[in-house]
């Protein structure tokens, strides 16, 4: 295996430094026709815990005519100790990723033949949503094939694959299919269903199934979708075969805009609707989480997972340009678990109260002053079920420019938490600086000081700080180089959440793509 490390990382190396084969001298290297590649790697050593970490993607694609064939090779040692990403892998190599794509006719008129791997998205996730996000290192694709054709105003979509359950194997087989058509100006329909049918003998499929309408009009756009699940299993213990639904989900949105105003709002109600295998690994459905993803770290670190079987709320966003240089942005959300008259409490035999699970309320103006001299002003707060934590986050980022090139950044954060169930009371503050010159450097300095007073009179301080270097290769490979120390905190990108422990050492990441 360590023969195989080195003789990757010295392709890496004859890739990124090797002489140009094209004749423009903004390229260096010049794939032949047809051929792609892109290659993600990540290193890490944990000098605490003298743990080092390697992962690995190598994606190579290759088109001809109406062909398209494509892999990718995964590597990891020691992978994630998380079992819903590990996969039972602790040491892994190996081709994860594979298909061989036919495509035949034109825009109006075609079809295309997926086999091997593949990812889909029905509507907005309420069905069906197979992706790869490695930031939250979440991969649900399929093993099977996939058919997509278009005639005139109709889309359809048939598929049939299998995903990979903690043990890594692919067990429960998922067949769906989804219909949109695209013949009006003003509006657009689509429908789904989904069944997943179970690797034990006699155990029941469960299908969801959804119908979704999408208007558009002056300036509004909206976006509406309603869902039912159904289980035999269930319909017959639960409901004594009276109640043909188990489950049931709704999302909806609508964007307006006026002139410098602009009005976003969203709403959902997700009841016994989580999609998922026999065993429970795997989940097939992501609808919208309705929480806002923040660019601040103290914002972004709190857990508050996506439940797709008990939660109902809405989200709310407005944008105002006062003027050229001047823009407000305010956003507000809250989601609440389901009452007791709901489909999951009556499955599951509960009997428990509303409670509020998540709400969050930001606000934000930005300011440029001059060419040279840029402020933001932000303001966070929220309340978590998960945490039993209340958070108030005030926040002042200031970006002076020199010239076109040069720029630096400085964000102060500053975060109140009170820990609801013990009233316990801390606070933590971030200090970062950042050099910027474009497009190829940048060079950050990021201090974290958490600050507590478990005993009253006694005040325990941490610190955590790291410095990141950043360049950008030959316009092909972001190189980026992290030393120091970094908080423990969840990621967490559409409601789905990984859990990141402390670190202190250093930390390699490196994209090449041609």
């Amino acid at each position: 295996m360590k023969s195989f490390y080195l003789s990757f990382f010295a392709f890496l190396i004859i890739v990124l430094s090797g002489k140009g084969y094209s004749q423009s001298k903004d390229d260096f290297f010049l794939m032949p026709d047809g051929l792609g590649f892109s290659n993600q790697l990540e290193y890490s050593y944990d000098i605490k815990n003298k743990k080092p970490t390697f992962e690995n993607w190598f994606n190579l694609d290759y088109r001809k005519g109406i062909f398209s064939a494509g892999l990718r090779f995964d590597i990891f040692q020691p992978n994630d100790p998380d079992p819903s990403i590990s996969r039972g892998k602790e040491k892994y190599s190996d081709i994860a990723y594979k298909y061989l794509k036919a495509e035949i006719g034109d825009f109006n008129r075609g079809l295309s033949v997926t086999a091997g791997n593949f990812y889909t998205l029905f509507g907005r996730g309420l069905i069906l949503k197979s992706y790869e996000d490695r930031n939250i290192r979440i991969d649900n694709n399929l093993l099977g094939v996939k058919v997509e054709g278009r005639y005139k105003d109709f889309a359809l979509t048939v598929l049939s694959g299998m995903a990979e359950n903690s043990l890594a194997g692919r067990k429960d087989i998922l067949h769906a299919l989804d219909i949109e058509y695209l013949g009006l100006s003003f509006a657009k329909f689509g429908g789904s269903v989904a069944s997943n049918l179970p690797e034990p003998e006699g155990a029941a499929k469960t299908t969801l199934s959804a119908f979704r309408i999408q208007p558009s009009f002056w300036n509004i756009d909206m976006y509406a979708e309603y869902g039912i699940k159904q289980n035999e299993d269930v319909k017959q213990s639960v409901f004594n075969g009276n109640n043909a639904i188990t489950g049931e989900a709704f999302y909806g949105s609508m964007s307006l805009y006026l002139g410098s105003f602009s009005f976003s709002g969203e709403v959902k109600h997700y009841d016994n609707y989580a999609f998922t295998s026999y065993d429970g690994t795997i989940t097939y459905n992501t609808p919208p989480s309705l929480r806002k993803e923040y660019t601040y770290q103290l914002l972004n670190r709190h857990p508050s997972p996506l439940e797709q079987s008990n939660e109902r709320g809405f989200q709310i966003e407005v944008n105002y340009n006062l003027d050229f240089d001047t823009d407000f942005n305010a956003n507000f959300g809250m989601t609440e678990t389901l009452p007791a008259s709901s489909y999951f409490q009556r499955v599951n035999g509960f009997n428990n109260p509303v409670l509020l699970q998540h709400k969050e309320f930001f606000i934000q103006a930005n300011r440029n002053w001059n060419e040279s001299l840029s402020t933001i002003l932000s303001f966070g707060y929220n309340e978590e079920l998960q945490s039993s934590t209340k958070n108030i986050a005030p926040i002042l980022e200031q970006r002076f420019y020199f010239g076109d090139i040069n720029t630096i950044k400085v964000v102060i954060e500053h975060q109140h938490t009170t820990n609801k169930i013990t009233s316990e009371k801390y606070y933590s503050n971030v200090l970062a600086l950042e050099y910027l010159r474009s497009p190829n450097l940048s060079i950050s300095l990021v201090t974290e000081v958490e600050t507590k007073e478990p005993v009253e009179g006694k005040t325990l301080r941490k610190l955590w700080s790291f410095v990141r270097f950043g360049y950008k290769i030959f316009q092909n490979t972001d190189l980026s180089l992290l030393i120091g120390s970094r908080q423990a905190g969840n990621i967490c990108i559409g409601g789905v959440c990984r859990f990141e422990p402390e670190f202190r050492g250093i930390e390699l990441k490196m994209l090449t793509r041609f």
